[in-house]
């Protein structure tokens, strides 16, 4: 990730809508420029970087206007090139930042982590951690100790 402040000289009104309906399919728009595919990721890179992902409330619309970049773009982007949706793409960030979290601060709760990461409710962590994991949150830490105990020990 970088540290880049959000250019956003080719974003917003440069770019016009291309549908009103309901239909969101990426199949119809067209791919985007090497160049700007760069620059949808070195915004979201920046996004990341700044903890946008925190706010528990955040939306593909939202996203769209703190990027200045439309909203089917950031769809085209992420259904072509990271083959996800934005809220997999998000639930994965968040995910690894609770990890992050919950290996820096272990000492801090559930909750605090959870809210620290962006989760709306403490139970969507311990259901991604199931998902990902394949364990709860207590199996995951009894994981971590279990790779620590044997470091300790050759330390010994």
């Amino acid at each position: 990730m970088t540290w880049l402040g959000l250019d956003t000289g080719m974003g917003g009104a440069s770019s016009a809508k291309q549908h009103d309906s309901a239909d969101s399919s990426t199949e119809s728009l067209h791919p985007l420029s090497d160049d700007h595919r760069d620059f949808i990721q070195k915004s979201l890179d920046a996004w990341c970087a700044n903890s946008g992902y925190k706010d528990c409330n955040v939306n593909m619309l939202t996203l769209s206007r703190t990027l200045s970049i439309p909203k089917d773009e950031l769809s085209v982007y992420f259904d072509q090139y990271l083959k996800t949706t934005f809220r997999i793409w998000l639930g994965d960030i968040r995910f690894n930042a609770a990890k992050k979290m919950m290996q820096e601060y272990p000492d801090y709760s559930n909750d605090i982590i959870s809210a620290e990461c962006g989760f709306s409710a403490r139970t969507y962590l311990y259901r991604i951690f199931k998902l990902k994991e394949g364990c709860t949150l207590t199996g995951w830490w009894e994981k971590m100790a279990e790779k620590v105990t044997p470091e300790d020990k050759k330390q010994d």
